[in-house]
């Protein structure tokens, strides 16, 4: 069974939920719900009722392992280095999405000038 642990924090500009996913296997997904004001406590069921499950989670390569208690200095370091690492995954996930893109953007540039060539030259044959 698949282990849960959610985080509810303020950025600076909103509020935010981090959602961390373990597998049995040791796996380990991150997900981020961003609420807005700060959210009340309907706001918060309807999210795990609702919302949860349509969150994209993110395949993590390291573990960070939490320690049950912690002081405030250290859960704020262990939350800083969990947010990191779910942007980390998130940028490597937009990098790929780019290059494909990009990918697709040239093959469509090639048909075009493909066209353009073969459209001159049926001009040229007086059809």
């Amino acid at each position: 069974m698949d282990t849960v642990v959610s985080t509810i924090f303020f950025n600076g500009q909103f509020w935010v939920a981090l959602v961390e996913k373990r597998g049995e296997d040791g796996t380990l997904s991150v997900a981020k719900h961003t609420f807005g004001p700060e959210p009340t406590n309907n706001d918060i069921l309807d999210f795990y009722f609702n919302s949860y499950h349509y969150l994209r989670f993110y395949a993590c390569q390291r573990i960070v392992r939490a320690k049950k208690r912690l002081s405030g200095k250290e859960e704020k370091r262990s939350l800083k280095k969990s947010f990191d690492l779910y942007k980390e995954e998130q940028r490597e996930v937009l990098l790929v999405r780019k290059k494909e893109r990009k990918v697709r953007y040239r093959a469509d540039a090639n048909e075009q000038y493909r066209r353009r060539c073969e459209k001159r030259k049926e001009k040229r044959r007086g059809h």
